[in-house]
């Protein structure tokens, strides 16, 4: 790793912090669309190179060989804009890392991409996207608009329009002014992650330079992801560690624009770093699955008690709790969680609290069982960690048994990756489903230290004490928030 770079860890956790802010923003460079199937900007003009009688091999300033290309043409774009078609006119399927950015609180997106590869990945989740690549629409707004995507260079639909050429660039500033003016207002109030980028535009440059004129020593900080150098086929040690020495050199002038450098092995850790950050996200919101007829061993305001210290607990340590309001669970679990808000002034949104009810028809009976196990997904969705208490139900018999709503519950948090953390003290399907994963802690805790395995054999122990359960609930937590 370069000297100059950052480790992972900070990076994730820093990021992180931006994302619960809602201060996070993603700017997206072409090497991030190359894993669906685009090509970068070297492979879209090579043609172009070739046709100048040029070596593609030696040609780096691919913005003056496309202008080279346009005076050939008599100063016709027509050429470029048929290359630009036929490489990225045919729709792809975002990747990997467009799904997990676009899962993210991220708001802002900024590209130099013609593709559709974000809006796309918004849309598949469900989002609004307001896209804008001309002026005439920076002065609208979508309704209901959940992300507002700026395409600065263009975007396919457009391509005779798209900024390519040097011509273009020299233009940019007096044609599309507002769009460096509102690139430089986001830079300076939102925390950037730059993605497939290599920092040669000069649009970004000049941008970068003037927040940084501004700002002076108060610049906000930004990262980007940059694959590490390795030493090519033949490749004699010398050029290789002149390489290496290069990037440094060039990992410590981001650092002057106030943007931290974070290294991967690969292309292909890029989304895995990613991922990471998502992780640690959504394990800051956790679901509370459990209904309770009865609490067996533990007297109703005993169980009343220590849910709702729980629920109080779980909000001061600004975890967000997602609960379907179960039957004798969630109104003492919310109960805890709206006491600690109020008493610390918090106003009451879903950033702290997510209660969803469960459907029932008009007749008041229970919505079909797919609309449910829907609806449980979409709650789940929202997680990281989910906490399984007691867990039972009478049956059409007036018989009391094990929820099956908890085990749906359960194997949905399982196929999702979020962690689950059953209270086998609280007896019924919780104690079942305890069992379950101390069977194969390894695979649902795989960094466990001795502490944690400790703290979990306590919670399948009804002889533990509530206050004694709460507090290593948060051991675990506090360990898989870290993880």
């Amino acid at each position: 790793m370069s000297t100059e770079a950052i480790p992972e860890e900070q990076f994730v956790r820093e990021f992180t912090k931006e994302l619960h802010s809602r201060n996070a923003a993603a700017f997206i460079g072409a090497g991030f669309s190359m894993s669906a199937g685009y090509v970068n900007w070297n492979e879209l003009l090579k043609g172009v190179v070739t046709d100048l009688g040029l070596d593609p091999q030696k040609e780096h300033d691919l913005v003056s060989v496309a202008q080279y290309s346009v005076n050939k043409a008599g100063g016709n774009k027509n050429a470029l804009t048929r290359t630009i078609l036929h490489n990225i006119g045919v729709a792809k399927k975002p990747t990997i890392g467009h799904q997990i950015l676009a899962s993210l609180p991220i708001h802002t997106f900024w590209t130099t991409n013609y593709d559709k590869l974000i809006e796309t990945s918004l849309e598949d989740a469900k989002k609004v996207p307001d896209v804008k690549h001309t002026l005439e629409q920076l002065s609208t707004t979508w309704p209901n608009r959940d992300a507002v995507v700026y395409k600065m260079h263009g975007d396919i639909s457009d391509p005779t329009n798209a900024v390519i050429c040097k011509d273009d660039y020299e233009r940019y500033p007096f044609k599309m002014g507002q769009f460096a003016s509102l690139l430089k207002g986001d830079l300076i109030e939102k925390t950037f992650l730059f993605l497939g980028f290599s920092f040669t535009d000069p649009n970004i440059d000049f941008i970068l330079s003037r927040v940084r004129a501004v700002m002076e020593d108060n610049q906000r900080e930004h990262y980007c992801i940059q694959k590490k150098i390795t030493k090519w086929p033949k490749e004699t040690k010398k050029d290789f560690e002149y390489r290496q020495l290069k990037q440094d050199y060039f990992i410590r002038d981001l650092k002057r624009k106030n943007i931290q450098t974070v290294e991967v092995d690969s292309y292909y850790d890029i989304p895995r770093l990613l991922e990471k950050v998502a992780t640690r996200f959504k394990r800051s919101s956790i679901f509370v699955s459990g209904a309770a007829v009865e609490f067996g061993a533990w007297k109703p305001n005993e169980a009343d008690s220590f849910l709702y210290n729980l629920g109080a607990s779980l909000s001061e340590k600004n975890i967000r709790i997602v609960t379907g309001s179960g039957v004798g669970i969630g109104g003492a679990i919310i109960n805890g969680a709206l006491e600690h808000l109020d008493t610390a002034g918090i106003a009451i949104s879903e950033e702290h609290l997510m209660m969803r009810p469960f459907p029932h028809t008009a007749s008041g009976n229970p919505a079909s069982k797919g609309r449910w196990t829907k609806y449980r997904q979409a709650m789940i969705e929202h997680t990281g960690i989910a906490l399984f208490v007691f867990g039972n139900k009478v049956d059409k018999s007036g018989k009391i048994v094990e929820s099956g709503g908890m085990r749906e519950e359960f194997d949905l948090c399982v196929a999702s990756g979020v962690v689950p953390i059953p209270v086998g003290a609280t007896g019924y399907m919780a104690k079942t489903l305890w069992r379950e994963v101390e069977g194969h802690f390894d695979d649902f805790f795989p960094k466990a230290t001795a502490t944690i395995r400790k703290s979990f054999s306590a919670l399948g122990n009804a002889s533990t004490s509530a206050a004694k359960l709460e507090e290593e609930i948060h051991e675990i937590i506090h360990h898989l928030q870290k993880d």
